[in-house]
């Protein structure tokens, strides 16, 4: 090979050299970007995990208590009663759940009045009292503002109505005179996703706090 013959082939090689190194620093740039892309997918990650467990850590601890203070008339007493790190609550919504169990969606033979009706009735023991702390008819549902931790706040309840085709108001006592109140309960605060409680409340029955009057008499659509 003479002279030019080797500058020639050295132009080759050197220019080979340059592809390869060209390609070599392609792939390590993609290389290193795929493993930056998986970093902060993985930080992503944790960071959700540990944004996930610090709310469920932070689940509002709510205790009920419902006691009779009248034949037709109950009161349920909400506490916040942690956890520490959650000072207060914004709101709490109540709604009173029907019972467990059972489907109580229409019949087939459920005329139009019936079918119209259905959706107001609580298939269970107590009702928050419509028209008191803005609760709205069919009473099934009240909400809780502000409520700061250690703190209680009582919501008025009454006895739940049968359903007018109910010809024995009996049917309906037997059912739910002692019946749990089932409680759903959504608790949001500023910055925090909402968390969902749910509450089985231990029914005082007939038995009830005396305001001096004589022994409390059956409510009438329970007798």
């Amino acid at each position: 090979m003479n002279t030019d013959d080797w500058t020639a082939f050295g132009a080759i090689v050197t220019a080979v050299g340059v592809v390869v190194a060209a390609v070599m620093a392609y792939w390590t740039t993609r290389k290193a970007a795929a493993a930056a892309a998986d970093s902060a997918d993985t930080a992503r990650e944790v960071a959700q995990i540990e944004r996930d467990r610090w709310h469920r850590e932070l689940t509002p601890k709510l205790t009920f208590s419902l006691i009779r203070v009248g034949s037709n008339r109950l009161r349920l007493t909400t506490t916040l009663a942690g956890p520490v790190g959650l000072d207060h609550l914004d709101t709490i919504t109540l709604t009173v759940r029907d019972e467990a169990g059972r489907d109580h969606s229409a019949r087939p033979h459920y005329d139009e009045a019936m079918r119209t009706e259905l959706p107001s009735v609580i298939w269970g023991p107590a009702r928050f009292s419509p028209g008191v702390d803005g609760v709205a008819a069919p009473g099934r549902q009240c909400i809780i503002r502000s409520l700061e931790r250690g703190n209680f706040v009582h919501r008025q309840m009454d006895n739940s109505e049968p359903p007018s085709w109910f010809q024995d108001p009996g049917d309906w006592v037997d059912g739910y005179w002692e019946a749990k109140l089932r409680l759903h309960a959504v608790c949001e605060v500023e910055g925090h996703r909402p968390w969902i409680v749910v509450a089985e409340v231990v029914n005082p029955g007939v038995g009830y706090i005396s305001d001096g009057s004589d022994e409390m008499e059956i409510p009438e659509q329970y007798r």
